[in-house]
């Protein structure tokens, strides 16, 4: 038996002494002393100690214990020598001046009164010590990251209580929750949250998303919520995780402000596009080349084109051609002074093939980088306006009824020619005054209308006789006037008056009516009777009497 005993100590040992940690058996005897009945070789080397050194001395295997964590040891080995409980503990080891971290673990079986064996091992956990240590120093960088954050950010842990383990100072700025009031998930979705059957649909939503990250890309996409801060006020806030080894990663984007900005911006852009569309000006931007980049839709209201029809084309293909070079012009003083201009008139191609006149006032159009991009203006339709201007126009200077000259205007234009400067020559000029003969019978018998379209025949057989150059115009009732330009003698004057009678005298057939005109015709002469306009006006009316008193129908020159 006793030589059974002493074999399987042999081989016990032969096993220990193999394994990758110390083992040890050693008796602490009454006086606190320590007898060792056994240690293997990698306790020894662990230790840095020889075998027969230690058997000498068993006190050696305290001396290596480092300094700092000996008494730390004394006292967890006088407590479990108390109470007979199993000895742990995790401490230094100083072997040739290196420190060496071990865990070291054994229990207790009593020899005899006040003796006490303790058999246990000895683990290097140097290695596990320094990843402990790094983790924490990650640990500790990750933090610091995480709290100079710019945004909202909490660490949570995994699981059924969800603490919270890190929240940073921008958590607290935007949310004003401290660390104490919202210690765990639930504690956060009952401050944020505080309507229950709105947190119990928060929760529900979260928890779906919390599930698919786990089971997925350990990402949570952004969600937005409205969050009740401490201070009551809600916020509109963007919330993501990221999910790893157990914790959560929770980012809040605050972004109460940015909706409150695209809210005004739309609100801002909808008054901008209520205003376009219901201005009576269309709105629209050219690129420095000159083609629309935008053109309000009020657009098919004035010149009936869609606005994309005419996006991205030249404004040359609405602008009349004769009007192109204002146009030009005016885009080009509008970058040049890089200030508004305004009042430009040009026409415009409506889509029936009608030109439309328009008015435009344009301010330089500018990007964020404050760079000249083009310019936007405003164009209305002033085409009634110029149509009244016009016709003003020619009211008051063509006779309503003939379309001839009228008097002011006709002696206006006599006027203009016979006032030259001194060093020029003064044309030659033959005024002629035409009276219809008997012509209030006309309008007594046939009546006005007809003596209307009577005026109107003799005016077009006046103008149509005329050259180019000569001008003829309405004094009043049944008086024409006209003026030969360069005639200078008489001959040529009276003969040109003879056929110009003859002309007008030809029947004149109004429906079944046909009347035979008859006109007296005066002729004064510049070369002759002066350059004087109320002269030749004075002259040639006296002619025209003489050929009334001599029985009408004819031609007289003044004398």
């Amino acid at each position: 038996m006793t030589t059974q005993t002493a074999q399987l100590s042999v081989a016990t040992q032969a096993l220990f002494d193999r394994l990758p940690v110390g083992t040890y058996a050693v008796e602490v005897q009454p006086n606190g002393g320590l007898r060792f009945h056994y240690v293997s070789d990698r306790w020894l080397q662990m230790c840095g100690l020889a075998r027969d050194a230690l058997m000498a001395n068993p006190g050696l295997a305290l001396d290596v214990i480092h300094p700092d964590d000996r008494d730390a040891m004394f006292q967890a080995n006088l407590l479990a020598l108390e109470t007979q409980q199993p000895f742990h503990w995790e401490g230094r080891l100083r072997v040739q001046a290196r420190d060496t971290w071990v865990a070291i673990s054994s229990n207790p079986r009593r020899l005899g009164e006040n003796r006490t064996l303790w058999e246990g091992v000895m683990i290097d956990i140097s290695a596990y010590k320094r990843l402990e240590s790094e983790l924490r120093a990650s640990q500790a960088r990750l933090q610091r990251l995480l709290e100079h954050l710019p945004i909202a950010t909490s660490v949570v842990e995994l699981g059924s209580e969800g603490r919270v383990l890190f929240s940073n100072a921008e958590f607290h700025r935007t949310f004003g929750y401290t660390s104490e009031e919202v210690p765990t998930v639930a504690a956060w979705f009952a401050q944020a949250y505080p309507d229950p059957q709105h947190r119990a649909k928060v929760r529900a939503l979260w928890s779906a998303a919390q599930r698919e990250a786990m089971a997925g890309t350990g990402q949570i996409e952004p969600v937005e919520f409205a969050v009740t801060c401490k201070d009551g006020c809600v916020r509109d806030v963007l919330i993501s995780a990221t999910i790893d080894e157990g914790v959560m990663i929770v980012s809040f984007q605050d972004i109460t402000q940015q909706k409150r900005t695209q809210a005004e911006l739309r609100l801002s852009e909808y008054k901008f596009r209520t205003l376009v569309e219901d201005a009576y000006a269309v709105i629209y931007t050219l690129n420095l080349e000159g083609e629309f980049q935008f053109l309000s839709s009020n657009l098919f209201t004035l010149l009936g084109y869609a606005p994309e029809e005419l996006s991205g084309l030249h404004f040359a293909s609405i602008v009349h051609p004769d009007d192109m070079a204002h146009c030009k012009a005016f885009m080009e003083k509008v970058y040049a002074s890089n200030t508004r201009q305004g009042n430009l008139e040009y026409r415009v191609r409506h889509r029936d093939g009608q030109w439309h006149w328009h008015v435009t006032n344009a301010s330089p159009l500018h990007d964020a980088d404050g760079q000249l991009i083009g310019m936007i203006g405003n164009a209305h339709d002033v085409t009634e306006r110029k149509t009244r201007e016009t016709r003003m126009s020619h009211q008051a200077t063509y006779d309503e009824l003939t379309g001839l000259l009228n008097r002011a205007a006709f002696f206006e234009r006599l006027g203009q020619l016979l006032d030259v400067a001194p060093t020029e020559s003064q044309p030659s000029v033959g005024l002629m005054f035409i009276d219809l003969d008997h012509f209030k019978q006309i309008n007594d018998t046939h009546g006005h209308a007809a003596g209307d379209r009577v005026l109107q025949v003799i005016a077009a057989r006046l103008q149509s006789a005329l050259r180019a150059s000569d001008l003829c115009g309405r004094l009043g009732g049944d008086e024409f006037i006209g003026l030969l330009v360069g005639v200078s003698d008489a001959d040529t004057a009276t003969r040109i008056a003879a056929q110009l009678l003859e002309r007008l005298v030809e029947p004149i057939t109004l429906g079944d009516l046909s009347l035979m005109p008859s006109c007296s015709i005066g002729i004064a002469l510049s070369s002759r009777h002066g350059s004087e306009v109320a002269e030749l006006v004075r002259r040639a009316d006296e002619a025209m009497y003489r050929i009334k008193q001599s029985g009408r129908n004819g031609v007289c020159l003044a004398d």
